[in-house]
């Protein structure tokens, strides 16, 4: 059952790597028509990203589920002529250039709008389009970097995995987008949205932002200690016992009597003492499975978890059956390779469908034929012209 919600918006999606792609399948997977513009027989750059099967990449579906795929050479005027027709055909244009680019392009904001006066337009960036850092470029590790999110203790740095600062920007252009054309159904006007992931970022940290100028410090937001990771005789197992009286049922399992000083009940003083304190900890914790301690925590109400892979992730039976582990055909492969959903449900679409990600210009002729109205002959002279 496909999800209808934004059934009659078309999107054209520019995008590549990772932010922009994610906000356009979010878009996708909630019923918008997104139209990937790549380039002729190689496609976007993502196609030739890691990991991969037999040629085939694995991280390409994973934002691109749901899309249709032309194959355009903008580069060319006829192209960038088709380009701009299909714009004038659409609701939302897509775009994570480097800032210039599409100015560069001649699609401007202004040009764009004179184009197709009532057209969303959403711009994702390192930066934004104004600002000293505008032009910078930026990758998830330099803005993790930069927005205070990778840590630097002791002498070491260490960041996340998983690029969540380009995920998180695509959240924001998602939201702003689907408010942008809420509020065209109130007026009737489409509007420019700029996306900056050094602030989508940075405003995950808007506490310690507020602590750094009102106290001078510069804690980390879950710095309320005890917390961090405790390495069990067979894995490793995140804890968080620093909040409401969790550190109370802590010490109600742990035997050791520095644990129990009555100077600790003071959530300061725990924090001062925060090393000390894991040390303790781990020597209690180390001859345990990772299993038995999580378990252990857990039935105490103690916030807890062990570390897992994604091989463990696969398996995981909570996300296979809530229903937010999906198995999803690889276009160039036999088989299916395994996808998170959406990561929520709605009462009345419960079964959201997720389409394959498309082949290059797998949807050429739908696009071309029905969308522009090109006839077949011009198709295929286009396509023997090395314009799509």
């Amino acid at each position: 059952m496909s999800c209808n919600i934004l059934s009659g918006i078309r999107v054209v999606d520019l995008a590549r790597y990772i932010a922009g792609p994610f906000c356009g399948m979010l878009l996708a997977d909630m019923g918008a028509e997104v139209i990937k513009v790549e380039k002729p027989k190689v496609g976007e750059v993502t196609r030739r990203s890691a990991p991969w099967k037999d040629g085939v990449s694995l991280s390409f579906p994973a934002y691109n589920l749901n899309k249709k795929s032309i194959s355009l050479d903008v580069r060319t005027p006829e192209g960038m002529e088709i380009l701009r027709d299909l714009i004038a055909h659409s609701d939302v244009l897509l775009e994570n250039f480097r800032v210039g680019t599409v100015e560069k392009m001649g699609l401007s904001y202004e040009e764009v709008k004179r184009i197709n006066p009532s057209i969303i337009m959403v711009s994702v960036s390192g930066f934004g389009q104004v600002g000293p850092y505008r032009n910078h470029l930026a990758f998830d590790g330099v803005i993790s970097a930069m927005a205070g999110i990778t840590r630097f203790e002791n002498g070491r740095a260490e960041r996340s995995k998983g690029a969540l600062q380009d995920h998180m920007a695509a959240l924001y252009a998602t939201v702003a987008t689907l408010l942008a054309v809420i509020d065209r159904e109130k007026t009737g006007k489409g509007q420019y949205i700029d996306v900056a992931m050094f602030a989508s970022s940075a405003m995950v940290r808007n506490e310690s932002l507020a602590d750094a100028y009102v106290n001078g410090g510069d804690i980390c937001i879950d710095d309320a200690a005890p917390f961090g990771f405790l390495y069990a005789s067979d894995g490793c197992v995140y804890f968080h016992a620093g909040l409401g009286n969790m550190y109370d049922r802590l010490m109600a399992i742990v035997d050791d009597p520095f644990l129990h000083e009555e100077r600790f009940h003071d959530p300061a003083i725990r924090t001062e003492h925060a090393d000390e304190l894991i040390a303790h900890l781990q020597e209690w914790a180390k001859d345990m499975s990772a299993k038995e301690l999580d378990g252990l925590l857990t039935a105490n109400d103690i916030t807890s978890a062990v570390i897992s892979s994604p091989k463990e992730l696969i398996h995981d039976v909570h996300l296979k059956e809530a229903g937010f582990l999906k198995m999803i055909p690889i276009q160039g492969l036999s088989g299916s390779a395994p996808y998170i959903g959406l990561p929520f449900k709605m009462s009345e679409h419960p079964d959201v469908e997720f389409k394959p990600a498309p082949d290059v210009g797998e949807n050429n002729d739908e696009i071309y034929s029905h969308v522009l109205g090109f006839s077949d002959e011009k198709i295929s002279e286009l396509k023997n012209n090395g314009i799509i």
